[in-house]
Order: C-alpha cells, then structure tokens, then sequence
C-alpha cells in the first residue's frame, strides 16, 4: 500500500484506522478515531527546529537572548569572550514543541496527511546593542506544517505556519504562513498487518525560508527592532545561496500512534436463532415449490 503526500507515521496510524472514500480526520493527543475495524490511539511526538548557523549569526550580531514558550522547551550551549559576549554555538540551539494533532484523509487505498499541529516555541528578546535601536521582542510558537501544496518529486513548496507576537507595536498574527520548506525526507510507505502495531517514524523538513520576503520588515525588523545592521543579518538567513541551503534551519519531526484491530461483535443467541429460523423457512418454501412443479 503506497502512500502519498504525508508524513510516514501519520501515514501508517490513518491507513490503519480504515477512513475509505477520501474521509477527512483529525487525530489529536489523549483522543482516539475509530473506524473501518481499528481504533487508533496514543498520539504522540515532537517537532524540533535546530537553528541554521546563518540564523546562530544574526541572533549573536543582535545580542538576541532566547526562552521557550510553553510547552515547547528551548536548548543550546554558549561562550563567553574575554570582554564578557555571550555568543551561541553553531549547531548547538534547537527548540522542541511536542505534536498535539494530525490532519489528513484516506480514500481506501491511498493516505493523505495534510497538516501536523504543535504547541508553544520560542521568545527572542533584544535590548540596546550594535543591531539594534532599542528594546525589543518576537514569540514564534504553534506551528503548522501544511502539505496540501506539496507532492513528492516537485517543486511545490511545504508551508509553515505560526502564531506571532511581539514588540514595538507589532499587532499579533495568528495561523500565519511564515515559512516554507523546500524538502520532505523519510519513508512514505506503510503496510497495514491486520495485528496491533505501533507506528513510528522520523521526518526531516530543510530548506526554511520566509514564505514573503517582505516580512524581513514587517515582522522581524519592526518587533525586534533591528537597525540596518539587523536587517542584513535576517536577510542574509533568508538568502538562498550555494552555502546557505537550510535558511532558518531544519525541522526534524518524531511521530508515534498505537492502531488496535476492532473485534468483529459476537451475534447475540437470539439472532443466531433468527437467522436459522429464516435458513429453515427458506429451505421449507423451495421444498413446497418443487413439490408444486408438474
């Protein structure tokens, strides 16, 4: 069984919970879906944005202090010079935000998993410093991936989407297409066994970058409130450049889900009993209809 367009766990849960003729779904943590003989449950997993170095260098030109936001948690590792800058190290800032929900449809044969729903991300904080012309702020949090664009083999982008806030008179923005990711990799193939399984697998999105340049301004610019030193800093994170293929970073994806086989339901006696008086009186009216014949 093949499918298309979607992340391989979410794949294999919903083909497994059965939903023929194209049904459309949402499978969110701590609920279930039952249908077609399986239920479908325990929902779980992360999404993880590990920060691009090009993205590590705009944030230490702009002395930017990262926190998460709940329930996401942020992690990195920094160094201090000798005059007392605290930098962060390349490859070492990631923030995590666990899955709360998955969308798709399933037509029988094929699976098609068109979003994956986090919650919390992070906060970046400014103050005075040589990127920028005073305090500032821009919380990232819940994103949603959006594969509907998205086919495997072209060019058609993946889109992220985000609740935004910030500073500096920046009006909050919610389920915003903030990003858009170049690439899916992992497996996008399941077979449904018929036994209970527990489905889980890894996806990798890279290629992040801003889905409308223009809001290297209207977002980032005007909440952090970068100078011009700032800005180039964003754009060249937004730049797509022979060494500068991950932009913002890579979202790297762990999803599980425990399909459980249905029991066909036992008839009650009563029916049994219906069923062999029907077999019996089907059998008496053929036995009289051939004693009618000439």
């Amino acid at each position: 069984m093949k499918f298309k367009k979607c992340l391989p766990v979410a794949c294999a849960f919903m083909a497994a919970s059965g939903m023929a003729q194209a049904s459309s779904y949402t499978l969110e943590k701590n609920a279930s879906i039952t249908d077609q003989g399986y239920t479908v449950s325990q929902l779980s997993g992360e999404g993880a944005l590990s920060f691009s170095n090009v993205l590590l260098t705009a944030l230490n030109l702009a002395s930017v202090k990262l926190s998460a936001v709940e329930p996401a948690t942020v992690a990195f590792n920094t160094s201090t010079s000798s005059t007392g800058i605290v930098r962060y190290v390349n490859g070492s800032v990631s923030a995590k935000a666990p899955v709360t929900s998955i969308t798709g449809s399933f037509d029988g044969t094929t699976v098609n998993v068109t979003g994956v729903q986090t919650s919390g991300g992070s906060l970046q904080t400014v103050t005075t410093s040589q990127a920028t012309l005073g305090p500032g702020s821009l919380s990232i949090s819940n994103l949603r991936v959006d594969l509907s664009r998205y086919t495997a083999g072209t060019t058609a982008s993946i889109d992220i989407y985000a609740d935004l806030s910030g500073g500096n008179g920046f009006a909050p923005l919610s389920n915003y297409r903030l990003w858009t990711a170049d690439t899916l990799t992992g497996p996008t193939t399941f077979t449904v066994n018929g036994a209970p399984q527990l489905f889980s697998a890894t996806n990798t999105l890279s290629g992040i970058f801003l889905a409308n340049a223009t809001d290297i301004d209207n977002i980032f610019v005007k909440a952090l409130n970068l100078n011009n030193t700032g800005r180039s800093g964003i754009n060249s994170v937004n730049n797509r450049t022979l060494t500068n293929v991950d932009g913002f970073g890579r979202i790297t994806s762990t999803i599980s889900a425990f399909a459980q086989p249905v029991a066909a339901p036992v008839p009650e006696p009563s029916t049994l009993a219906m069923l062999s008086l029907g077999l019996v009186g089907i059998a008496a009216v053929g036995s009289v209809r051939r004693r009618a014949q000439p």
